[in-house]
């Protein structure tokens, strides 16, 4: 058992590695879907600029915050739809924008039970923060007067604090995230009533080794790499340049977010295989024995 396993993990490296190869070819050869995403994008980032902007303080202000709350989702479906169909789909850019502008919805049904999960995860941990170290040791000040200067003392560790950090972290940045993808793809693929139907066997081949790796190599890029291009400071001295260089450190953190987000949909939707179904007449040609 133990001497299969350096191959079992070398075949799965290079799987990872040719779908990820894959899923890059595909998107350079339909570079028009690329830039077609990519202007849905930074359309989608500027509604959710100009939400949370403006403010409702006219009945125009109101309504253009209500159009603006319903076009943002929109467009992430669309983008969504998009990404999960690159790879099948050969009739061109113009006619993939119109097949996802068309199904756009289909991703927001098949999510709907996760949506209704995160909503029921946020109200339960938040249950937790009253009795979150920060505020138990806030309230404890509060209610003490100013001890003598004493020597520091070591503070235990808040074990109930860090398992619940973590589980928020593993559900909301894995767990979901990454059952939506396989949900989403199979929807693109399979429609909407046949992905309801495999949506238990989906789900459960989800978390597989090799599809948990390619999400988290896909994370470092869609995620990691481009909260330090934004929140990282280049030390200049010229207002000019600064503004100048965080105007760049902004484009290529779009850009790694959108092309890595689109690269690990790629690479996790071979995972995806349609079901192999037999018609009727090839179900009366199969002899059974006796």
């Amino acid at each position: 058992m133990n001497a299969e396993a350096p191959a079992q993990l070398t075949a799965m490296i290079k799987k990872i590695v040719h779908a990820f190869a894959s899923a890059v070819r595909h998107l350079v050869r339909g570079w028009g879907a690329l830039l077609i995403m990519i202007a849905l994008y930074l359309a989608m980032l500027g509604a959710i600029y100009l939400f949370f902007v403006t403010r409702e303080a006219t009945i125009g202000q109101l309504l253009l915050s209500f159009l603006l709350a319903i076009l943002a989702p929109i467009l992430f479906l669309i983008i969504q739809m998009m990404a999960a169909r690159y790879r099948d789909d050969d009739s061109g850019a113009w006619r993939l924008l119109a097949s996802s502008a068309r199904d756009f919805w289909k991703l927001l049904v098949i999510a709907l039970p996760l949506i209704l999960l995160a909503v029921l995860a946020i109200y339960l941990f938040g249950k937790f923060e009253p009795s979150a170290p920060a505020t138990t040791i806030r309230e404890a000040v509060r209610a003490t007067p100013a001890p003598r200067p004493i020597a520091p003392k070591s503070q235990p560790v808040h074990w109930q604090s860090i398992l619940i950090t973590t589980l928020e972290y593993l559900l909301f940045c894995l767990i979901l995230p990454l059952a939506a993808i396989h949900l989403w793809i199979a929807t693109a693929r399979d429609g909407l009533k046949e992905t309801f139907k495999r949506s238990a066997r989906i789900i459960g081949r989800t978390f597989a080794p090799q599809s948990v790796v390619i999400y988290a190599i896909g994370f470092v890029f869609f995620a990691v790499v481009p909260y330090f291009l934004i929140v990282t400071k280049t030390p200049v001295n010229s207002a000019w340049l600064d503004a100048g260089l965080l105007v760049v450190r902004l484009l290529f953190g779009v850009l790694f977010s959108l092309i890595g987000w689109v690269v690990t949909v790629g690479a996790l939707a071979p995972r995806d295989e349609k079901p192999v179904v037999a018609s009727v007449d090839e179900l009366k040609e199969c002899h059974y024995p006796a």
